[in-house]
């Protein structure tokens, strides 16, 4: 072979190899273009979840906080008192209490609901959850009756009956609601499906007993630990005392 003839071959291999490396160069870029483009959307999509979260934040910190003010007039008067105090005004005192069950729980559905697609990631909102399961563990857990008791499941459905998503058509955007004590009301008169998910509410209302009183104190402390976190300088609970409670 020829000088001349070995060049053109060399030249022929260099040109072969420089469109293999440049070819496996644009695939590697456009690879890596990819990765990141989908790095960016996944991270986009964890904030924006968890910002959706935060949005609830205060209601659901209102919805605890006026359910523990409950719990805590029920264990400092007791069931009779409560009971004689809203006699006048019917069911009240039960049917009110249910609602607040079930207004507490419908946010955290939403809650749930906002942070579906995250990852979860986020020290603050991990925070959230660990103090949620404080409560739903709370309120699963009994020894002694089934008064005041919504096992996990329960809860859920709860969660799910109380809350609606609503899509504004103009911008697409999602829109949490949450049953009012309104319609609340309306339904568990007229629905014995509907009332038959309290019916732990009503037993409760019933027996007044040490027992029950130490449960509803654990389910307050619960309640009391999720508020203080979520809402540490009382901007959403004004009007509320929010403070643990002891039983002598």
């Amino acid at each position: 072979m020829t000088s001349e003839s070995m060049l053109t071959a060399l030249a022929i291999i260099l040109s072969v190899v420089s469109v293999a490396l440049s070819g496996w160069f644009s695939i590697r870029t456009a690879r890596l273009s990819h990765n990141l483009a989908d790095e960016r959307d996944r991270r986009l999509e964890e904030r924006s979840a968890l910002k959706a979260a935060e949005r609830v934040y205060e209601p659901l910190t209102q919805a605890a906080a006026e359910l523990q003010s409950r719990l805590y007039n029920i264990v400092e008067t007791g069931w009779v008192e409560l009971m004689r105090r809203y006699a006048s005004h019917g069911d009240y005192a039960v049917t009110s209490t249910a609602f607040l069950f079930a207004h507490y729980l419908g946010w955290v559905e939403v809650r749930r609901q906002a942070v579906l697609d995250s990852s979860g990631e986020g020290s603050r909102d991990l925070d959230v959850q660990r103090l949620l399961d404080g409560v739903l563990k709370s309120l699963r857990r009994s020894e002694k009756s089934e008064a005041f008791l919504f096992f996990t499941s329960e809860q859920r459905a709860i969660g799910e009956l109380m809350s609606e998503w609503i899509t504004i058509s103009d911008s697409g955007q999602r829109i949490p609601q949450v049953m009012g004590y309104a319609a609340f009301s309306e339904r568990y008169t007229a629905d014995p499906a509907f009332r038959q998910w309290f019916a732990s509410v009503e037993l409760g209302m019933t027996v007044d007993s040490i027992d029950e009183k130490h449960r509803l104190i654990e389910i307050h402390r619960a309640l009391v630990a999720l508020i203080v976190h979520l809402d540490p300088k009382s901007k959403y609970t004004v009007g509320h005392e929010v403070k643990e409670m002891t039983l002598d």
